[in-house]
């Protein structure tokens, strides 16, 4: 059943991406022809890249992306909804502290109830009707701009791993993750953007990342002194870090 429901999903956000970007394609020929004079043809369409954005955040239920394509609708039409007097940094401003209220008084949770989120004899991985991916290998890198993402580390010997989300959500699951000589180095990049990062309960989480209008939170209970050690780095800008120990 959920997977027939992720189907339906992705044929959804197909057909509705490519509708969009058809209609695109005819207003900018009918802007050239000059029958769009009244319009603004950059913030018409802009106005309907962040449409696509707000119903792909419906979808995934991501709070982030939601308040922010609200956000930059409003910015892309503040003249004609007589908002210039808090466009950009206020409207995004809310947009930031409402997306961390929500996170707050609505905490993600782990997708599987399995202390495994990937099978190594096979077993089928949990679908969550986004795009997912498994990543393995000693230095990792993965970024997500606009969209939303779950991804899987694992395997052997994992020692630097990179993560940016802008304008995204990522959710980013550890689980099954060996850490070379038990240590390892995640660099985070978090702006106007959503990340939850899934640590084995058993680790220790060294945080020394920075952040300027955004946060970085902890849930959960880790082990300080774990035999295995994560070293979280980075810079987190209007945007929401958290670090969920399972």
């Amino acid at each position: 059943m959920n997977t027939e429901k992720n189907t339906r999903k992705k044929q959804f956000r197909k057909i509705f991406w490519g509708i969009l970007l058809l209609i695109g394609a005819i207003a900018l020929l009918i802007d050239g022809l000059g029958y769009l004079h009244i319009f603004n043809f950059w913030s018409f369409f802009l106005s309907a890249i962040a449409i696509g954005f707000l119903v792909d955040g419906i979808l995934d239920r991501s709070f982030g992306q939601i308040l922010f394509s609200l956000a930059f609708l409003i910015i892309f039409n503040n003249r004609l909804l007589h908002l210039e007097a808090i466009t950009p940094w206020a409207v995004l401003g809310a947009a930031l502290l409402g997306t961390i209220g929500l996170n707050t008084i609505f905490p993600k949770r782990p997708k599987n109830n399995h202390p495994h989120a990937f099978h190594p004899s096979g077993g089928p991985l949990p679908t969550h009707g986004r795009e997912e991916e498994i990543l393995s290998g000693e230095e990792i890198h993965y970024e997500v701009s606009f969209g939303s993402a779950v991804k899987y580390i694992v395997g052997r010997d994992i020692s630097r791993v990179f993560l940016k989300s802008h304008f995204g959500n990522l959710e980013v699951y550890f689980n099954d993750a060996t850490l070379k000589n038990n240590n390892a180095n995640v660099f985070v990049e978090c702006s106007f953007g959503n990340m939850d990062l899934y640590i084995p309960a058993g680790w220790s989480v060294v945080n020394n990342t920075r952040y300027s209008f955004g946060n970085v939170e902890e849930s959960g209970f880790g082990n300080p002194n774990g035999g295995a050690a994560l070293v979280l780095d980075g810079n987190v800008s209007f945007g929401h870090v958290e670090i969920h120990h399972i």
